[in-house]
């Protein structure tokens, strides 16, 4: 089965981030991790437990999730990832690949697991299982001074959107929502890529942009001219999850125990506030039941 580049929340690639090669231990994130869970690492398969190494497969293009810093992996699921590597008792190796690559790296055997912001998808459950680890949402990127706008209340409005994105079905969407209810529709302002769509909006040219929030919170945090509004579209949540391949029971076993231990000792929640998005972290009962797609 074809496994598609793009989960549903993401957006357009993001330009000037460029990926290399890299296969690195990684050092603790945390004091508070430093301790080895037992009971995951018992869970462990056992020859990943005698091999002391997590085979990491991901895509260090795809700020601020996985991305390069200084020629180092950097992002949340760097650190989401060494972090549990710590708990597991093993040493984390990542490995950077193209985006297409990380599902059928893991399903073959090459690697352990994967992680690149990749939505838990129907597609997706049929080849692998994912552990969900972080509940996207979209928010609204504005000019900065600009007046408050609700992301939740955009009848009337305009939107800048970047053509072939996710967010033109959604804007659409909304649109036709705002004339059913009798209210003036959403105007839709086209433009080639996310950088034009970046720049059109910083000139003034629409109200907002939709966007991954946590994607959106990165991009405004290196502009003067952009800001992140307050609030989250309603109804619009996309999980994330670790892969590993299809029926390894055990390594999803211990990969729970651990994030849970993260959410125990607080070190799982910092990683989501030290990147802006704590309400990005999951609860246990989402751990462990998460929502079907």
């Amino acid at each position: 089965m074809k496994i598609m580049r793009r989960p549903t929340i993401r957006t357009a690639t993001i330009a000037g981030i460029v990926g290399l090669t890299a296969l690195m231990a990684m050092k603790p994130a945390f004091a508070q991790s430093n301790i080895v869970v037992d009971q995951a690492k018992a869970a462990l398969p056992a020859d990943i437990r005698a091999a002391g190494v997590l085979k990491v497969a991901t895509s260090l293009q795809w700020p601020p999730f996985d991305y390069l810093k200084d020629g180092k992996p950097e992002g949340i699921d760097i650190r989401l990832i060494k972090l549990l590597a710590e708990k597991l008792g093993l040493q984390a190796q990542f490995n950077d690949l193209k985006f297409p690559a990380i599902v059928p790296g893991v399903v073959t055997g090459r690697f352990d697991i994967g992680v690149d912001q990749i939505g838990v998808t129907a597609a997706r459950l049929q080849v692998v299982d994912l552990v969900p680890y972080f509940d996207s949402a979209y928010g609204l990127m504005i000019r900065k001074g600009a007046p408050a706008l609700d992301i939740n209340n955009l009848c009337g409005k305009s939107l800048v959107i970047t053509q072939g994105s996710a967010q033109v079905d959604m804007a659409k969407q909304l649109s036709a929502q705002c004339a059913a209810a009798g209210h003036a529709p959403i105007a839709l302002i086209y433009f080639p890529d996310s950088a034009v769509t970046y720049l059109a909006l910083s000139n003034g040219r629409g109200d907002g942009f939709l966007t991954a929030r946590a994607v959106g919170v990165y991009i405004v945090q290196s502009s003067d001219k952009l800001a992140m509004a307050s609030g989250t579209l309603a109804g619009n949540l996309s999980m994330a999850g670790i892969v590993v391949s299809k029926g390894n029971a055990a390594l999803e076993k211990a990969l729970t125990l651990a994030i849970e231990s993260a959410m125990d000792d607080g070190s799982y929640r910092k990683i989501m506030a030290d990147f802006g998005v704590p309400e990005g972290a999951i609860s246990k009962a989402q751990l462990r039941a998460p929502a079907q797609p």
